[in-house]
């Protein structure tokens, strides 16, 4: 089961895909083999107000991915 989708919005509206069936194909693409295999692939960015925004895309297909927003708001702890 695909459970995994990628893209980029362009400035016309339409999307440019990126195809991957799990996170397993996106880490592998990306990693070129290191060596041991990773857990997940995590993206993290920083909002305005200070906090971080985590997805976590698991490398095993039965894993599930998870998404977290931690850190301050408007500044305050």
């Amino acid at each position: 089961m695909k459970n995994l989708r990628v893209y980029s919005p362009l400035v016309n509206g339409d999307e440019l895909p990126f195809e991957f069936d799990s996170g397993k194909a996106l880490i592998q693409t990306i990693t070129n083999d290191w060596g041991p295999p990773p857990l997940s692939l995590v993206l993290e960015a920083q909002t305005d107000d200070g906090q971080t925004v985590r997805i976590t895309i698991p490398y095993d297909p039965f894993s599930p991915a998870l998404a977290a927003v931690e850190g301050t708001r408007g500044g305050k702890p």
